[in-house]
């Protein structure tokens, strides 16, 4: 019988490649920094997070397949969104934060000057815009698609970055502050950024996702894995949740056998 010792290599690389996976993909990351996160696989809008911040869906959203990751929050840009009711752990947010999320979002029509209500919210302490994660619709003339930060009670109060996103595809967004600077990410890479100041005065505010109360800005589209972090997540943390999901680096949700044989072949052809 032919005995294949050049494999021996590869399956032991493997086994430790096995062995390592995960902890690479919990170690950067604090889980008790997540105040709030979202997946949507329950079919719901229950906050995996373990604070309690568990929402309900309005005016009907819907939780349906096709997500990025399992399911996601269904949107008709009408007038549907989801509530979550304010807590201390989302106050926790108010002087550094990050946020993130996966979108598919569609566009809502042709350029016109109207702004605003034809937006995309993503994730909002809605109550006189105190912290948002939006993509700007049609009203944007030449700007729709481009994605939108920033707060009411910050200097500068807003940040819209350069790349657009509405061309209903999958694209991860991350929104971060940490007292000095305003960060947006797509697809894991730097937007825009600028030098800021100020806290987000977003204290004892509902957060809505997808829209808002007031029926302004609801989104078009699947919004999928939103995470608020009371921290400024580095862009290395920032890839990793986008790569390998933010329910898996949490340790909220299974790593598939599946992605860690992936996972690992990618490893053993990179160092032959």
């Amino acid at each position: 019988m032919k005995k294949h010792w050049a494999l021996l290599p590869i399956l032991a690389l493997m086994t430790l490649g096995f062995s390592l996976l995960p902890l690479q993909s919990f170690a950067a990351i604090d889980s008790a920094t997540a105040v709030g996160v979202w997946l949507f696989d329950d079919g719901d809008v229950s906050d995996a997070s373990g604070n309690g911040n568990d929402g309900e869906l309005m005016n009907g959203a819907e939780v349906a397949g096709g997500g990025k990751w399992g399911q996601a929050l269904s949107l008709d840009g009408d007038d549907d969104y989801a509530k979550i009711a304010t807590s201390s752990s989302l106050d926790s947010t108010n002087e550094e934060y990050t946020g993130v999320a996966w979108v598919k979002i569609q566009r809502k029509g042709d350029p016109h000057g109207s702004c605003c209500a034809d937006d995309h919210m993503i994730i909002a302490f809605a109550e006189g815009w105190k912290n948002i994660l939006n993509v700007f619709g049609p009203g944007r003339g030449g700007n729709q698609g481009k994605v939108e930060v920033g707060s009411g009670g910050l200097a500068p109060s807003w940040l819209f970055g350069d790349e657009t996103v509405n061309d209903d595809t999958w694209h991860h967004l991350a929104f971060t502050y940490d007292g000095a600077k305003t960060i947006v990410y797509i697809d894991g890479e730097v937007d825009k950024e600028q030098d800021t100041t100020g806290t987000f005065d977003a204290l004892g505010l509902e957060v809505n996702l997808g829209g808002t109360a007031n029926n302004a800005r609801p989104a078009l589209g699947l919004i999928d894995e939103i995470g608020v972090f009371n921290v400024p997540l580095e862009q290395a943390d920032i890839q990793t949740l986008m790569n390998d999901g933010l329910g898996s680096v949490l340790g909220l949700t299974p790593v598939s056998p599946q992605g860690r044989l992936t996972t690992a072949w990618a490893a053993i052809k990179k160092s032959r």
